[in-house]
């Protein structure tokens, strides 16, 4: 008897019922989990600075309850949220000039969980000496605070992007809540062909129209597999603009300028976005990070500082807040795609096609560092330049290449292999004269291809 493939068959619904679980391996997070434990081998951004004033706030990072709060000296501390003597939550704790002391019976702990005084306990007790309270070191950069909750013998060095030690670049911080796993949020980076859809043709263009044309997109892995880039190639009337956006292990992305267009050319203006997608618990989540405002970006003035900050951003359905449901299925955005896929997507439901490849190295490269942390080793990481910063590859090059009779999709192909061939050789260039260098070897290579472009000057 031939069995029958429903899935291929129309009114399947009953038979497409399904008991698939999520994939734990990459979704769960929590202490003890496989992706929990590597996640926690990295530098996070918890909140922003603005977020914790004179009164400690209670956190969620990584299935953890935490409190976060700055003493009286104006150092930072995050500790587990429950005091080590009766658990009474310490979001209700008295800040004081040294760490933080809990309401019920006063001990208090340093930012670092000692236990600098137990009031009540006679003169001879021991605790302070034995014992230590839950802690994680802090770090404040920008507007942002980062934490480490990983073993304190790995404690990576703190890493620095270039784009976050550009002159004459102002870095706004901003935080959002979304309900559902870290990944399905993360992935999205990954996937330029929702930008074609979801963010012009679907409904209209979020950004600009040339975001609408059919690119020739291509993913690669970064050296040592620490993330993936992709280069992503349009046509776009007499131009062919190249975007590079990529995503660093685990959940680092830096999307090029969002309100870019391909209406004159441009060798490399650097990053609108840097964020980072933190696991809040697994059915939670949290993208935190910058909007970046200087004169090489945004040509026509779309973006606002004024709407970035906690719980919004300057663009277009990045929130759960910001518009009615009717609004968001009217004119759908990340948002609405992400959550939409429910709390934890069904990976074993997925049907995966060409425009997916990027979402499907993400989660091999993230499988393979899970397991990598598992079997002991430490999880590969991007290596600095000479100035301490780690260079990166987002940004955009446009280009002069008037329509031939030539297969222009064949073309585009090229430039786009060109633009990233380019933008990874001057990796270990300095930030000030790295610009410069890629466009002299675009217009080379243009050359070489005999694909014209305009000269410089």
């Amino acid at each position: 008897m031939t069995e029958v493939n429903w899935r291929a068959r129309p009114w399947n619904g009953w038979h497409r019922r399904s008991n698939a679980a999520e994939d734990a391996e990459l979704t769960h997070v929590g202490p003890g989990t496989p992706c929990g434990e590597y996640m926690r081998r990295f530098w996070h951004p918890v909140a922003m600075t603005e977020q914790v004033r004179d009164l400690p706030l209670a956190i969620r990072v990584l299935g953890e309850d935490l409190v976060l709060f700055r003493d009286l000296s104006g150092r930072h501390g995050l500790l587990h949220k429950h005091c080590s003597h009766r658990r009474t939550s310490l979001e209700y704790g008295i800040v004081a000039e040294r760490g933080i002391r809990c309401c019920y019976h006063g001990w208090l702990f340093d930012i670092d969980g000692r236990i600098l005084e137990t009031p009540g306990e006679p003169a001879t007790s021991r605790i302070r000496e034995t014992l230590c309270h839950g802690a994680y070191p802090v770090r404040e950069r920008d507007g942002l605070l980062f934490a480490y909750l990983g073993p304190p013998e790995k404690t990576p060095d703190f890493p620095v992007l270039d784009t976050m030690a550009q002159p004459g670049n102002e870095m706004v911080p901003y935080s959002i809540d979304y309900p559902c796993n870290w990944l399905q949020v993360a992935e999205n980076p990954m996937d330029p062909w929702h930008s074609v859809f979801l963010h012009t043709r679907a409904t209209r263009a979020h950004f600009n129209a040339a975001w609408g044309a059919f690119p020739v997109v291509e993913w690669h892995w970064m050296e040592d597999r620490v993330g993936i880039y992709l280069t992503n190639s349009r046509r776009w009337n007499e131009y062919i603009w190249v975007r590079t956006a990529e995503n660093m292990f685990p959940a680092v992305a830096q999307p090029p300028d969002i309100y870019q267009d391909a209406d004159r050319e441009l060798f490399f203006p650097r990053v609108g976005i840097t964020k980072w997608t933190v696991p809040v618990d697994d059915r939670s989540c949290r993208i935190t990070g910058w909007r970046h405002f200087n004169p090489t970006l945004d040509r026509g003035g779309k973006g606002d500082r004024a709407k970035v900050g906690l719980g919004k951003v300057d663009f277009l359905g990045q929130t759960g807040t910001e518009r009615s449901h009717e609004e968001g299925q009217r004119m759908p955005s990340d948002y609405e795609a992400q959550v939409g896929q429910g709390p934890i997507t069904i990976h074993a439901e997925e049907t995966l096609g060409s425009t997916d490849k990027g979402v499907a190295m993400l989660r091999r490269g993230l499988r393979r560092a899970i397991r990598a942390v598992a079997a002991g080793e430490d999880p590969p990481r991007a290596k600095p330049n000479a100035d301490g910063t780690i260079p990166s590859f987002a940004g955009d090059v446009i280009v002069r290449v008037p329509k031939s009779n030539v297969d222009d999709e064949a073309l585009q192909r090229e430039v786009g292999r060109l633009v990233g061939r380019v933008v990874a050789e001057t990796l270990p260039m300095p930030a000030a004269t790295r610009q410069a260098e890629i466009e002299r070897r675009v217009r080379a290579g243009l050359a070489a291809l005999g694909a014209g472009g305009t000269a410089p000057g």
